[in-house]
């Protein structure tokens, strides 16, 4: 899934240390020099493309391969820094937003960075024809000019009080447009931006390489080269850490950071999340088009059990749509847990029982302990009366068989094959979190979900500069969600649970889930 900004330092844990060696090269470093970092996680990237990408494995990557023009800094996301804009100003009626940009900047092939580049990239965005799912977030864009090279001017047909968060998304990186018409549609196998870092290869499934750019224009990455391998299940992240032939296991469970701390051979970390974890409810057909039958699965979960049993409190009982760390959050009562309750609402709903089956749908290593969250969710279901159908995929089929490509729409609106899926989300931003999931017939939109109080509110808040008003309308929305109308249902906040090589320093870990190796070393 995708994010913005939002960095922590990570802490000093616990963890072990075993020589040993990767086939695709050195891994086990000396304290003096580390020269390939390789990285596990539970699943694969889907594209390296940042116009079109939407998952946290893909920008592990992208973010050391590209720059956008503005950067989030600080977990508190109270500031925007530049990148590759040194400067901007806005009209006084928020709809013209002016950038200087950095002069002298190289992509990864050898050509310009200018105004040009940028115009390019913000237009192939909102380009129907890519197919990007992000491209509603740019739909209020009239125009990118060129006014020089190193300046450029964005116009918006309403005021756009949330511009600089929009341009901080990882969808508003800088490829090469060279780059891009060279390749055309397998651009995503052959990224090229002006990171710290540039591609060298990827193998669909087995691993990715990028290794450091000579000629960045900040201060260079720490590490040589950086390598990403997906290693789908749990137990055998762990071993690869164990064994070094990874100095870093993402998506760990909460029984191996159990296990990494019995040993206390290795660092482990425990990094805050902004991300939750939850099932989509497909409103489009029933049963869950009626709101109270989306009211009744709600009541039907122990989440308490959910979080301390199933993820042996390696996280935390949902009080809101929005986890800690969100912009605009508000809080709520937990979801009571009353399956009497669920069943009687059942009953109205449909006298007799639902005659239908539930097919839910779930991913395996990409959420913590998703399948057996899933899972526990489908028993609290069969409870209650509903009869229910599983199915696990591997993540990125998974996300292939959501979004559905829709011609000029963009990656489509959802599957009809399932009731429910697994999913989350670690955005920190409240407009692009409520705005992907609801309004009214957006391609992120898989539900459904249409609510015109929702739409009102959104559109009111993205297009109000006062920034007190603007999180009240977010306010409200989370409230409507939460009380009246739930799109989904919320089982747990996540934690990151993150596994490192002893003795190694200098990472950063984003609430939303990506990590930042460029200053990675080892004492």
């Amino acid at each position: 899934m995708e994010r913005t900004g939002f960095k922590a330092q990570l802490v000093r844990g616990l963890l072990l240390g075993v020589l040993g060696c990767s086939a695709l090269g050195p891994v086990a470093a000396s304290a003096q020099d580390l020269q390939t970092l390789t990285f596990v996680q539970g699943s694969d990237i889907d594209t390296l493309d940042p116009a079109v990408s939407r998952s946290v494995p893909s920008y592990n990557v992208l973010d050391h391969l590209f720059n956008r023009l503005v950067n989030w800094e600080g977990q508190e996301r109270d500031h925007v820094v530049p990148d590759l804009a040194l400067s901007w100003t806005r009209s006084d009626d928020g709809r013209q937003w002016t950038f200087t940009l950095r002069q002298g900047v190289k992509f990864h092939d050898g050509t310009d960075f200018d105004a040009q580049a940028v115009k390019f990239n913000l237009d192939r965005i909102r380009d129907a024809r890519l197919g990007s799912p992000h491209r509603s977030y740019y739909t209020d864009i009239v125009s990118v000019e060129a006014l020089a090279p190193d300046q450029v001017r964005i116009t918006t047909a309403n005021p756009s009080p949330t511009m600089l968060e929009l341009l901080a998304k990882p969808s508003s990186s800088i490829s090469s447009p060279a780059a891009v018409a060279r390749y055309g549609r397998a651009y995503g196998h052959h990224p090229v931006g002006t990171g710290p870092y540039q591609f060298e290869r990827w193998i669909p499934n087995d691993h990715t390489v990028i290794v450091r750019n000579p000629d960045f224009f900040g201060t260079p990455g720490k590490p040589e080269k950086l390598v990403f391998r997906p290693v789908r299940e749990d137990s055998s992240r762990v071993i690869e850490l164990r064994t070094r032939n990874a100095d870093v296991a993402a998506d760990l469970s909460p029984e191996a950071a159990i296990e990494l701390k019995a040993l206390n051979k290795s660092d482990l970390l425990r990094v805050p999340s902004t991300f939750q974890v939850f099932f989509e409810l497909n409103l489009t057909r029933p049963p869950f088009d009626d709101v109270r039958m989306r009211q009744a699965v709600n009541m039907a979960i122990d989440r308490d059990a959910l979080v301390n049993k199933v993820l042996l409190g390696y996280g935390k009982v949902p009080t809101s749509p929005f986890p800690e760390g969100t912009q605009a959050r508000r809080t709520f009562a937990p979801v009571k847990y009353d399956p009497a309750a669920a069943r009687q609402l059942i009953e109205q709903v449909y006298p007799g029982g639902f005659p239908g089956t539930v097919v839910m749908w779930t991913p395996a290593g990409r959420y913590t302990k998703d399948r057996q969250v899933a899972e526990v969710v489908q028993g609290y279901l069969n409870a209650v009366g509903l009869k229910t159908e599983f199915k696990v995929w591997e993540w990125a089929t998974y996300q292939k068989s959501l979004y559905r490509p829709e011609p000029g729409k963009g990656t489509g609106k959802g599957s009809n094959d399932a009731d429910m899926w697994l999913l989350g989300t670690g955005i920190s931003d409240a407009d692009i979190r409520l705005r992907r999931k609801l309004v009214t017939g957006d391609p992120q939109n898989l539900t459904g979900y249409s609510n015109p109080e929702v739409d009102s509110l959104l559109q009111q808040a993205a297009r109000e500069l006062d920034e007190h008003k603007r999180m009240g309308f977010y306010g409200q929305i989370q409230q409507i969600l939460w009380e009246k109308d739930p799109n989904s249902l919320p089982l747990f906040d996540q934690e990151q649970i993150i596994g490192l090589r002893k003795g190694m320093k200098g990472l950063a870990v984003d609430y939303e889930g990506t990590i930042d190796f460029k200053n990675a070393q080892l004492n």
